[in-house]
């Protein structure tokens, strides 16, 4: 039973590199990966940043916060802000979750167009992208089942890794760094800089 459960498993990770394959558009045709290129941008940009900043996770996750509205002894002062600290590291979370598939359509789709990658080196990046996202589902749940402050640690190990893929994510669109300055993906608003 084990085995067939095994085999099964394995044809499905099989069949999902084979779609990922088949669906890969050609090196011939980059229709689109302009737009592309600077949405990832700006997604790698935001997760650097902003979203994985040290600073913005210590403040999220600070139980320095709850030990102060603790002492003010009043329970709803305290309901309301363990609620709102609830809310705001969920949206911290998706916010992450975005950016990260955000980043992995264009590795899937253009990546090719700007950086010759081995397959190994695609299937590693894929892979850390799918298990980055399952990791920030299982954050997501632990967080609205347990609060921030119980999920501190396994926030701490998902920003590391979230970190590492960044830095082999970016490989490819490295060269836009020097250039970033006044460069904005479509459609954002004028004056907005994806820094």
């Amino acid at each position: 039973m084990i085995l067939l459960i095994f085999f099964s498993l394995l044809g499905l990770v099989l069949l999902g590199i084979l779609y990922a394959l088949m669906t890969r558009p050609s090196p011939g045709a980059p229709e689109g990966s302009a737009q592309s290129l600077f949405v990832a941008h700006h997604a790698l940009t935001r997760l650097q940043q902003s979203l994985l900043a040290p600073d913005t996770v210590e403040r999220i996750f600070s139980e320095s916060d709850v030990a102060y509205v603790a002492t003010l002894g009043r329970p709803e002062i305290r309901g309301l802000f363990l609620s709102e600290r609830r809310r705001i590291a969920l949206l911290w979370v998706s916010q992450i979750r975005s950016e990260i598939a955000s980043l992995m359509r264009f590795h899937r789709s253009h990546s090719g167009f700007y950086a010759n990658l081995s397959f190994s080196a695609e299937f590693s990046l894929m892979a850390g992208f799918w298990s980055l996202l399952s990791v920030c589902t299982a954050l997501q749940v632990l967080i609205y089942l347990r609060g921030p402050f119980a999920t501190r640690s396994i926030a701490g190990r998902a920003v590391q890794t979230a970190g590492q893929l960044c830095e082999l994510a970016g490989k490819p669109i490295s060269f836009l760094d020097s250039y970033s300055g006044g460069l904005q993906p479509p459609g954002y608003p004028k004056g907005h800089v994806s820094k």
